[in-house]
């Protein structure tokens, strides 16, 4: 039997498991579904995400993966409110932070309810970057989501 046909079945099983444990621990791809996240990200797209171990390393501005059980289904959206702020987000769109503007160089289309929301110890506020077309935080009825239920940050794009 051909040598290099042997090494490459011995080497499959070993790179079967390398992979579903990467996909377990490590990375997984994630499908965005809806259009509240664009122009950053479109449906259709597909994108890396990093597994979160530690949620203490969420920060704001980034794009996470989260499972909703009120939406009942996993959803893609921009952090915005860590931990114990208060964010008032202005019926023109315009966000403040503990009293402070916020620049979103990434929203290309403002819009949507605005209101005042004080984020609880463990808990994160999520808004999509098409706040036209968003449904998020802001219309759910538990608007702010547990860090247990951030399944990862996305970290890379990539075009369907």
């Amino acid at each position: 039997m051909n040598p290099d046909l042997l090494a490459a079945a011995a080497a499959l099983p070993a790179a079967v498991v390398a992979g579903f444990a990467v996909r377990r621990w490590l990375l997984f791809v994630t499908v965005v579904d809806s259009v509240s996240m664009a122009p950053a990200l479109n449906p259709g797209q597909r994108v890396l995400t990093r597994r979160l171990r530690n949620p203490a390393r969420i920060r704001r501005g980034d794009i996470v993966v989260v499972s909703s059980p009120e939406l009942g289904r996993t959803v893609v959206k921009r952090v915005l409110g860590l931990p114990g702020e208060r964010v008032v987000i202005e019926p023109a769109g315009s966000i403040r932070l503990n009293g402070s503007p916020v620049p979103e160089p990434y929203v290309a289309y403002p819009g949507g309810p605005g209101g005042t929301f004080q984020v609880p110890p463990g808990h994160v506020l999520l808004l999509g970057d098409n706040r036209a077309c968003s449904t998020d935080s802001r219309h759910w009825n538990q608007p702010y989501v547990p860090l247990a239920a951030v399944r990862g940050t996305v970290m890379h794009r990539r075009v369907p």
